[in-house]
């Protein structure tokens, strides 16, 4: 991706824009890289991560110098994901595949160190998921959040791992680091990731990253169904819808980022 021109930093708010932007996008960076990366001084740089970290928005990565995004910021990208995409649109999406899988589906993000569910859409059964909107799963012993993890590099995956508390949630919950690593390494290289009942009994699930054109990672979409309906090898079977709606889910939040919808700055006057 293009290093911005300097000469298009000309205002605070477009020096502090720029330094976000490249926080995210590089998830953790020093302040020296960061400044080079933006075309900032680095005092100038600094002094802007400084302010941000006082704010809440950017954090320094444990044991280093380097920066990345803290919590606040994060549940702001999150609501941007939903008004960028528009409900309505990632709504009929979602109901569109959960009439055509006959199962719970789900858009999700990472926020912290949990699955934050933004946007789901329920099929006409009896049993509920608690997998709807505004609920939060934890990371590693959920598709969704086994997608997040792998895009960690293996040097930030094993030391989240090692710092993380695995709970047990279920008899089948895996809370063996190695195993853990191994398995969401699986995830980085196939491109999906399957649970069993890992985190609520009898539940199993899969997602898929939604990734627009250019490669920008929107968050998860995933599917939660009871393994007496659902089996793994069913899952395996569904997955090809589940990339086929995730396409589309990327397409609309890549579509609306680019031509955001436009609203009159003066309303009409009414006569009468």
């Amino acid at each position: 991706m293009p290093r911005p021109r300097v000469d298009i930093l000309d205002t605070p708010t477009a020096k502090i824009v720029a330094v976000l932007g490249a926080v995210a996008r590089l998830k953790a960076v020093s302040t020296s890289a960061l400044a080079d990366e933006v075309g900032l001084a680095v005092p100038t740089a600094h002094r802007i991560c400084s302010e941000l970290e006082r704010l809440g928005h950017l954090q320094r990565m444990p044991g280093t110098r380097e920066w990345t995004v803290a919590r606040p910021l994060v549940e702001l990208a999150a609501n941007v994901l939903v008004s960028a995409g528009g409900n309505v649109v990632i709504d009929a999406i979602l109901r569109d595949l959960t009439r055509a899988v006959g199962e719970m589906c789900s858009l999700a993000v990472q926020v912290g160190d949990e699955v934050v569910y933004v946007a789901s859409a329920e099929p006409p059964h009896e049993l509920t998921l608690s997998f709807r909107a505004g609920r939060k799963a934890p990371l590693v012993c959920t598709s969704s959040g086994r997608l997040f993890l792998a895009r960690y590099d293996d040097r930030t995956l094993d030391a989240y791992l090692q710092a993380a508390s695995l709970q047990a949630f279920t008899r089948y919950s895996i809370t063996n680091r190695k195993r853990l690593a191994e398995m969401i390494r699986r995830v980085r290289a196939q491109g999906f990731a399957i649970t069993n009942q890992e985190y609520m009994l009898h539940i199993v699930g899969a997602a898929v990253p939604v990734l627009g054109a250019d490669g920008t990672f929107f968050g998860a979409l995933s599917i939660a169904a009871p393994d007496v309906r659902t089996s793994l090898t069913q899952l395996r079977e569904l997955l090809p819808q589940l990339r086929d709606a995730a396409a589309r889910l990327a397409d609309a939040c890549s579509a609306r980022i680019a031509s955001p919808s436009r609203v009159d700055a003066k309303p009409r006057r009414v006569s009468g």
